[in-house]
């Protein structure tokens, strides 16, 4: 009787805990390409970075000129490396465990979906290209 009860409260304790992590189908976002800056990366920008990174904060991100000429405060390069996702400090705080910095962006949250974080992504790794 007791074991039934047991494995009945694991399971139960085990949903809600999923329940209260980050939505697993949220940290990696379907695969696009040919992303253009003013349509897609600008407005994620706008909408999660620029009222803290618009020109304070260390960085600004709140034009193309900005996010290309910016050197952040923790990385060894420019902010946006073309061509290099994995380099670039921008994709790097988005990312749950950052290698570069000590938290993930925008700090205290809400992050930025799977989708959005490989739109960015996948922007730097074609080029980084003002389109």
């Amino acid at each position: 009787m007791f074991r039934v009860h047991f494995n009945t409260l694991i399971v139960i304790f085990g949903m809600i805990s999923l329940q209260c992590m980050t939505n697993v189908e949220e940290i990696t976002g379907e695969q696009v390409q040919n992303i253009s800056f003013q349509a897609e990366v600008q407005p994620i920008l706008q909408q999660n970075c620029v009222s803290c990174h618009g020109n304070t904060a260390g960085i600004n991100l709140d034009s193309y000129d900005a996010v290309m000429n910016n050197n952040g405060n923790n990385w060894k390069e420019k902010v946006v490396v073309p061509g290099n996702a994995e380099n670039s400090g921008l994709y790097d705080v988005l990312l749950e465990r950052p290698q570069f910095q000590l938290q993930q962006m925008p700090t205290g949250g809400p992050y930025l979906t799977g989708d959005e974080i490989e739109i960015i992504k996948t922007w730097i790794n074609e080029g980084a290209k003002n389109n």
